[in-house]
């Protein structure tokens, strides 16, 4: 069964991919932090708001919304920017460097990092891979756009040839 992005359902299918990869995890090192995921909307419609806390190698809570969460950080971004990025990920398996959390913050332009405290924007760089990595799952996600449509279909990969 399909669910939607943005949504709570989405991103505990996340954790529960998450916790089917313990050792992918581990392998990055110790993932403290507590962030936010704040996705505008493109028109009138309203924005989504999720908090994430990860402890160790587990995403240990999900909630809506981070009024009431103390957040090291928040990942804001329009709809668009994260559905390209999602998009690609779905596509390619993993987002490209193009497409990839570090890229799109690095200028502000797709998505932005809002802190308020500098060692929240230290933990959003100290944390960048794990971040991915567990946005990369959701390449494994069936999901849906509000719209009804859905991300591309994964590519082939590419195979070498000896001759």
């Amino acid at each position: 069964m399909s669910v939607s992005f943005p949504s709570l359902a989405f991103f505990q299918a996340l954790q529960r991919e998450m916790r089917a990869e313990r050792e992918r995890f581990s392998r990055l090192g110790f993932f403290d932090t507590t962030f936010g995921v704040r996705v505008l909307a493109d028109g009138d419609g309203a924005s989504a708001e999720f908090a994430l806390a990860f402890e160790v190698f587990d995403c240990v809570r999900i909630s809506e919304g981070i009024a009431s969460v103390e957040t090291d950080f928040v990942v804001e971004g329009r709809f668009g920017a994260w559905r390209e990025m999602l998009d690609a990920i779905h596509e390619l398996g993993a987002a490209d460097t193009a497409h990839s959390l570090n890229t799109l913050t690095h200028f502000g332009e797709a998505l932005q990092v809002r802190y308020d405290d500098p060692d929240g924007h230290d933990k959003m760089y100290r944390f960048a891979e794990s971040i991915q990595e567990f946005l990369d799952l959701s390449a494994r996600v069936d999901f849906v756009y509000p719209d009804g449509s859905r991300p591309p279909a994964r590519r082939e990969a590419l195979r070498r040839s000896g001759t």
